[in-house]
């Protein structure tokens, strides 16, 4: 991400954010149209706080109609790991990032 002078680190365009959480550009506007992630609509895009974001992203996802506490179920792993954004809460709830393409 290049920095341009008097721009807020912190806030990101639709593709830095699908970079930075592993996801495509489309898959990004999806969670902000569907209200999972926090965004602020900007013309036709989205301006995202990647503070906030991670913030939602590290909350855990309950399915409709389930518990809603933590407790444990008996789905196995793979099942738990439906919905849109599992690798971004996953990667926001571990800290966890792509050295390549995440660049402070």
């Amino acid at each position: 991400m290049t920095d341009t002078p008097g721009r807020d680190p912190d806030v990101l365009t639709t593709a830095e954010l699908a970079t930075k959480l592993g996801l495509s550009p489309q898959t990004v506007r999806r969670m902000a149209n569907a209200g999972q992630i926090p965004a602020l609509k900007t013309g036709k895009d989205f301006r995202y706080s990647w503070e906030a974001v991670r913030e939602v992203l590290r909350q855990p996802h309950h399915q409709p109609g389930g518990p809603a506490d933590d407790t444990q179920d008996d789905r196995p792993a793979h099942a738990a790991r439906k919905g849109a954004g599992y690798r971004a809460q996953n990667r926001a709830r571990t800290g966890a990032h792509n050295p390549i393409t995440d660049v402070d």
